[in-house]
């Protein structure tokens, strides 16, 4: 979507995920970590990482700026696995999750609280040119965007450091600059999506791209992640670099359509990897790397399981 609907659009929802805002959040995500760590640390080791922390700790996070209940949120999460699953496979389940938002719209519409949704409902309601489809498709695909890639990016994070022994043994938990530069790190260095397949782009001008010359009007399909392996702008691009300071990367995107819950993404795998390395020394996945199965037909990389286990 271009201006000025998509700005009328964006600006309906950023004021929810300003940075202000999402650091007035880091002491309650802090708190809620710690509680899922206490449950870990009772079921383990070893330990489902994704039953106990990866899993629940996103969907609570932006279920509360939804207002949703914590009876209905395993309700919610399975409308979001559902859209991110494949539609060609089984186009009825994610018409149906789309349907079910719809409704919740409806009892929002009818029963508004002090939260994001009532507040984008508010908007639209208030905007002849935003159709009902397009607010079931922002409050939904800001529901995904708030679950699916976070918990898949921690999973992905920890498999990631495992085969780097030498540079998680010298991240420190306690240190939050260091852990806030690994989360920056590790987001450019892995590859969460096909968002080439995922984002589709149209040319509105004749250009060239790659020697080829493409006339207005030609889908694109862009290997964006390619843009963080780029040696102009990443000194030693392939090699993970905890260290790293200057990173421009575009895990989040960029310009107008960067995510929108970036500030959000980043303080929850912050919170989430330094509490682990503080208080689970020698984590590490608790069977052989080949034996973890990723789920199939989704459009982000997401583990079925992610067994852990630590030093007592």
């Amino acid at each position: 979507m271009d201006p000025p609907r998509h700005t009328t659009m964006r600006r309906a929802v950023s004021h929810a995920f300003t940075v202000r805002r999402v650091e007035e959040l880091r002491p309650r995500v802090a708190a809620l970590v710690d509680r899922m760590i206490d449950e870990l640390e009772a079921a383990g080791p070893p330990a489902d990482l994704i039953t106990h922390l990866s899993g629940p700790l996103p969907i609570s996070v932006i279920s509360t700026l939804f207002g949703i209940p914590e009876r209905d949120r395993e309700r919610v999460r399975q409308w979001s696995d559902a859209l991110v699953g494949d539609w060609d496979a089984d186009p009825d389940a994610p018409r149906a999750a789309l349907e079910a938002f719809r409704e919740l719209i409806d009892e929002r519409r009818r029963e508004p609280g002090d939260d994001l949704m009532s507040a984008l409902i508010s908007v639209w309601d208030d905007h002849d040119d935003l159709t009902e489809r397009e607010l079931v498709s922002v409050t939904a695909g800001i529901f995904v965007g708030g679950h699916e890639t976070t918990t898949n990016q921690l999973n992905l994070f920890l498999l990631v450091l495992a085969r780097h022994p030498e540079q998680l043994a010298g991240l420190r938990g306690d240190d939050p600059v260091a852990v806030a530069r690994a989360v920056e790190e590790l987001s450019r260095f892995i590859q969460l999506g096909d968002n080439g397949v995922l984002l589709p782009r149209v040319t509105t001008e004749e250009v060239e791209l790659g020697g080829v010359r493409l006339p207005a009007g030609a889908a694109v399909l862009p290997a964006i992640a390619s843009a963080n392996r780029d040696a102009t702008v990443f000194p030693g691009a392939d090699t993970l670099d905890l260290t790293r300071v200057h990173n421009p990367h575009l895990a989040f995107g960029a310009g107008p359509h960067h995510c929108l819950g970036a500030a959000l993404a980043r303080m929850e795998l912050q919170e989430a990897l330094g509490a682990l390395l503080r208080r689970l020394p020698g984590l590490r996945h608790a069977v052989d790397e080949a034996e973890l199965r990723f789920r199939p037909g989704l459009v982000v990389r997401s583990l079925e399981s992610l067994p852990v286990t630590w030093d007592r």
